[in-house]
């Protein structure tokens, strides 16, 4: 079966941006998005144009979606599905790119009587990981390009729909990698909703101090950086508690850290805490050299076809029954 129609479900920098990576390649479809935002779908489809046309009634685009893209929040997941779950379409396959992998298939099995559901997380570019910037008028086609496409289908899905899903990834520019949606539940809770709790305890500790008003005439930009994750506060507490016993070891973790710090200072171990900053500087600096050259031991992959196959194969077959349309 041809694919005709991908809808994206969710038009923030992340959602564009994965319309634009589309419109970017040489497949022909059309691109449908819906956002719940009017505003965030005029500017996806007429300042940014990371999508052919709108549609404001999320059962009406998903309807006729051949791929069809969920880029919501994770607070928002469980409620997209549910409202979906009558419209798709048999062949239909679900991208779902939100940060909860064994929610999201359990959702999917409860709310979704048709379609191929594949949890997927395509990472950044590791140009783009530090620039703190999520407004729709900074997608980028290549946000995604020479890095990851992290694959979790579960067991039960069809293999036919995670080729797709895998040549989906590789027109992104990104590098399949299969994970266990539960491992990568307890890992992203340290990478994803960690950050969120600790910008929230920092600028409440103080946002509460005497001299409040002063100090917002200092901060400047690590203190603007370190406190974007706020701009995402209800996904870091939905997902917080989503996950509560992983939540509870990371914070327990970075607590142990905090005091160690804590006690270094008190004794005014300066040699000890800047040895430790150090070390931890040059590990950062090397976690980000190996993101930006994407090549990890740990990953293991056979080979890898090229951009211009990927969109031939998503281009001319996705699911429909094991049946292929003739070239055109």
């Amino acid at each position: 079966m041809k694919t005709q129609t991908i809808a994206i479900v969710g038009l923030g920098r992340f959602g564009a941006s994965v319309g634009l990576a589309l419109k970017k390649s040489s497949l022909q479809v059309t691109i449908v998005g819906h956002d719940k935002a009017s505003e965030v779908m005029q500017a996806a489809k007429d300042v940014v144009g990371a999508v052919d046309k709108t549609e404001w009634n999320l059962r009406n685009a998903v309807t006729k979606a051949d791929i069809l893209v969920l880029a919501v929040p994770n607070s928002e997941l469980e409620l997209t599905l549910q409202a979906i779950g009558t419209e798709v379409q048999e062949h239909t396959v679900i991208l779902d790119l939100s940060g909860q992998k064994s929610a999201g298939i359990k959702w999917a099995a409860q709310y979704l009587p048709q379609g191929h559901y594949i949890g997927a997380v395509p990472l950044y570019n590791a140009a783009f990981l530090a620039d703190g910037r999520s407004a729709i008028e900074t997608a980028d086609a290549d946000l995604f390009r020479n890095s990851v496409f992290c694959l979790m289908p579960s067991p039960t899905v069809d293999p036919q729909a995670v080729e797709t899903a895998v040549n989906f990834g590789l027109i992104l520019g990104a590098v399949p990698y299969f994970v266990d949606p539960d491992e990568y539940d307890q890992l992203s809770q340290g990478t994803e909703t960690m950050p969120g709790l600790l910008a929230a305890a920092m600028f409440g500790a103080l946002h509460k101090a005497v001299g409040w008003r002063d100090m917002l005439r200092l901060a400047g930009l690590p203190f603007a950086v370190s406190t974007t994750p706020l701009e995402n506060s209800g996904d870091a507490a939905h997902t917080a508690l989503q996950n509560k016993a992983a939540t509870m070891r990371w914070l327990g973790a970075v607590i142990t850290e905090l005091q160690r710090m804590q006690r270094w200072i008190y004794d005014e171990e300066g040699e000890l805490l800047t040895a430790y900053l150090e070390e931890l500087q040059a590990e950062r600096s090397r976690w980000l050299r190996q993101r930006e050259k994407n090549e990890w031991v740990e990953m293991k992959t056979t080979h890898i076809p090229n951009q211009s196959f990927a969109e031939q194969m998503l281009g001319t077959f996705i699911m429909g029954g094991g049946k292929k349309e003739e070239d055109e």
